[in-house]
């Protein structure tokens, strides 16, 4: 009886306190999301307050359970870039369990979810992208440096929520601008002696105004800029290059260079160089309508629906989000409000996965060879830059494969730093070509260092 007892009171403490057996907060779990299908996993979303008093910050959070044995599976975080886009909302678009339907009032399995081999971790930051927030408008200015402080608080005291994932293999991985936000925060975490195993990052900004000039490239190579125009880019744009891009430095391009990289004619072509754009809008889903743009196999509105889904009441209600009643609509990338530091986007992220690599931390890049935002020429000539600063020789390059069927190249500089481009993929590989995504970081990734 008395071991009964004991065991009664542990129960009782714990349903008391909010907490699991398994040390996880019950009031963040998420008993199931308006619309969604049937799953063997559980998903958790709340706040992480990283601040004692009334004067804090909050980041929010969405965990979702790896589908076989997830307390034998790693913890992978993912981060979205921007700066200021949702990593909550962009699980919605590739690599977490669900898709939303055409109409956007429920979801769909994802069939291509990472969390078939790893438990998710996706972290809105910095202060100000999707429900994160602060009671400070000074914190909605946000930059590199403010972010990694920001990220590094929030997994700290994201163990302490769920602390039988501190001994666990953690991956940190992200697109785009998360070329700046996971090698940062992965440098910070390593000096504190966290478990980081390994980065994936896809379509990567490490060198920004590089990666703009390889748009010309790339718009070249496929006829999309005439030649007049490439000859004058390479004229007047010609002050910078691979040899002599600095963390810190004034660019002194021409005026004439300027005006040549602002010309908006292919601004609709970033995302995707070829595919058309979404046609259809918010209003149209309101009205009950289904949002889908077909595209070569890909629905180029997957990315415009879940702005609908994450303003129902009834999902966010279920996400535990919007705690303060923002007076203005959810939006997946670039909240009211939002400022980000220019010259931090002007960074160079070589010497921060330098020292990764030097740590014996693997990285695996890939980029979809239709990306014009972060051309894929141009993110393989950063790292054959960052191999000749670390003696680094590409051992080898070849063609890889995926069920049959033809994947892109892959390069392997040495054990430790690998590149793949991803045929027919955009801006976002797991989006584009989900099953090539999933292949590349279950095979590339979890099986290599797990």
């Amino acid at each position: 009886m008395e071991i009964h007892g004991i065991l009664f009171f542990i129960c009782y403490l714990f349903v008391a306190l909010g907490v699991g057996i398994d040390g996880f907060p019950m009031n963040d779990l998420i008993s199931k999301l308006p619309g969604q299908p049937d799953v063997n996993f559980r998903q958790f979303a709340g706040y992480i307050d990283l601040d004692d008093g009334v004067a804090g910050r909050s980041l929010f959070y969405y965990f979702v359970e790896a589908e076989n044995d997830p307390m034998s599976q790693p913890l992978t975080v993912w981060l979205t870039g921007g700066p200021g886009c949702s990593s909550v909302g962009d699980s919605f678009s590739g690599v977490g369990p669900f898709i939303t339907t055409r109409n956007a009032r429920g979801l769909d399995k994802n069939l291509f979810s990472w969390n078939k081999v790893s438990n998710l971790l996706f972290i809105d930051s910095p202060i100000g992208a999707g429900w994160s927030y602060s009671k400070k408008s000074s914190d909605y200015n946000n930059g590199d440096d403010s972010t990694t402080k920001l990220l590094v608080t929030f997994m700290q005291k994201w163990y302490e929520k769920y602390p039988s994932f501190k001994s666990r293999d953690l991956y940190l991985t992200g697109s785009s601008y998360a070329g700046h936000f996971v090698p940062n925060l992965a440098n910070a975490l390593l000096e504190l002696k966290f478990n980081v195993k390994g980065l994936a990052l896809g379509d990567p900004m490490l060198r920004k105004k590089l990666d703009i000039l390889a748009r010309f490239d790339f718009f070249h190579s496929l006829g999309l800029v005439d030649n007049k125009v490439y000859d004058q880019v390479k004229k007047e744009c010609n002050t910078l290059d691979e040899n002599n891009y600095f963390s810190k430095f004034e660019t002194n391009w021409t005026n004439p260079c300027k005006l040549l990289l602002e010309d908006g004619h292919l601004s609709s072509k970033l995302f995707d160089a070829i595919r058309a754009p979404c046609e259809g809008n918010l209003t149209d889903l309101s009205l009950g309508k289904e949002l889908t743009t077909v595209s070569q196999g890909v629905d180029m509105c997957t990315f415009i629906r879940p702005n609908f889904y994450l303003n129902l009441p009834e999902v966010q209600k279920a996400f535990h989000g919007n705690r303060t009643n923002l007076p203005y609509p959810w939006m997946g990338c670039f909240m009211p409000n939002f400022v980000y530091n220019q010259n931090d986007e002007d960074r160079d992220m070589l010497p921060a996965l330098k020292s990764l690599l030097q740590q014996s931390v693997p990285i695996t890049i890939f980029s979809g060879d239709l990306d014009g935002a972060v051309p894929a020429m141009g993110t393989l000539q950063h790292l054959y830059k960052l191999a000749e600063e670390m003696s680094i020789k590409l051992t080898k390059e070849e063609a890889w494969s995926y069920e049959n069927k033809q994947g892109g190249r892959k390069y392997s500089f040495g054990d430790l730093l690998t590149f793949f481009t991803v045929i027919g993929a955009n801006h976002h590989v797991a989006f584009s070509q989900p099953s090539e995504a999933l292949y590349i970081f279950t095979d590339f990734t979890v099986n290599r260092m797990h």
